[in-house]
């Protein structure tokens, strides 16, 4: 069983893929899509277009499909728990494959401060989108790259102390592709990844024989 995770695709946004996000979903085989929060961008007012709904049928075509909601597409917090059209809605996935135990979630419960503030963000996610209108500039990804590099570390060994029952976990929300490997004090072999996003990096993370990847598409 082969089973793909992508993350932050921000769908309707000013700034994402849609030609690359809809070559890579028809062009790529595997029998599970996990959609690891922040596909659809309802924080950023989306303006839905009809490439938007080539890529969500594509989304939906004819394979297993777990939606982790996410911070920017937490109008979907209602449907956790729930099968719509094929589609699992949840907050955090989870599976034991090759007796490796996987956790899958997107990783804003882990932020601090005022991103918790619905009203808060929301505000500031208006004016970000005028101004990424108005000057053609990402403030969102400016943004989050800065953060990252303030509280790079504290943030990951941060995550790691809420994840260290599972072997592998992976999560989104950061737009920063990565993956860690170690051995931990009882010899067991664990995995962090980052799957990224598709704004910038157009990273996904592959699933098989319990073997994780992260990997960047190409075009060609």
């Amino acid at each position: 069983m082969k089973r793909i995770i992508i993350s932050d695709t921000h769908i309707g946004s000013n700034f994402y893929k849609s030609d690359i996000l809809l070559k890579f979903l028809k062009d790529e085989s595997y029998d599970q899509l996990i959609l690891a929060g922040d596909i659809i961008d309802f924080l950023k007012i989306p303006v839905f277009t009809e490439r938007c709904m080539e890529i969500l049928e594509a989304i939906n075509c004819c394979r297993e499909v777990i939606y982790i909601v996410g911070n920017h597409d937490d109008s979907f917090v209602s449907l956790v728990g729930k099968n719509i059209f094929g589609i699992n809605f949840v907050k955090r996935y989870e599976f034991i494959e090759n007796g490796r135990k996987f956790r899958i979630e997107h990783g804003d419960e882990y932020d601090r401060g005022v991103i918790h503030n619905r009203i808060f963000i929301k505000v500031l996610s208006v004016i970000q989108n005028i101004l990424e209108i108005s000057f053609s500039f990402d403030f969102t990804s400016w943004w989050t790259e800065k953060q990252i590099k303030k509280h790079k570390l504290r943030s990951v060994i941060h995550i790691l102390r809420h994840n260290d029952d599972v072997d592998v976990f992976i999560m989104g929300h950061t737009h920063n592709p990565e993956a860690l490997i170690w051995i931990d004090e009882d010899q067991n072999i664990k995995t962090y990844i980052n799957a990224g996003d598709w704004v910038t990096h157009q990273t996904y993370v592959t699933i098989e024989d319990g073997v994780a990847r992260l990997q960047k598409f190409s075009e060609n």
